[in-house]
């Protein structure tokens, strides 16, 4: 599994239906009251996880006092651009985008309700773009 971001959330609920509304699949099987983390599925596949801020806190005290999301984003390819586009506006605010990056990527971005960032990548674009391979490593 590469990188998996662990979304610490104000709201486990709030979290879990506005990305149910985006269309990812949020499996809440290993939730319990005192361990309130949720899985996150794209198109079938794990993504991430959302994880209720006051109890990651307590689970990793490095993150204790810290405020609820972070400076950067995270991005997901898709292979519906347009689809999510539509699905993401009826949801939420499009921040950025929809445009077209330096390397040829078609790309939009998006907040969830704790102030994460979201980019989407056009899957079709990206593989036509100047990035295919160049972050490849030799095996």
């Amino acid at each position: 599994m590469p990188f998996a971001p662990c979304l610490g959330v104000k709201d486990t609920a709030v979290s879990k239906a506005f990305y149910e509304k985006l269309g990812f699949t949020v499996d809440s099987r290993t939730a319990t009251e005192s361990d309130d983390i949720h899985m996150v599925l794209f198109d079938g596949a794990f993504c991430g996880m959302l994880y209720r801020h006051a109890q990651l806190e307590n689970w990793l005290t490095p993150l204790k006092g810290l405020p609820v999301g972070f400076t950067g984003m995270f991005y997901l390819e898709v292979h519906d651009f347009q689809g999510m586009l539509d699905t993401v506006a009826a949801v939420t605010e499009i921040v950025r985008g929809p445009s077209v990056d330096h390397t040829g990527t078609r790309e939009f971005y998006f907040a969830d309700p704790d102030g994460y960032l979201i980019g989407i990548n056009d899957a079709a674009s990206r593989q036509s773009s100047d990035l295919v391979g160049g972050f490849a490593t030799e095996s």
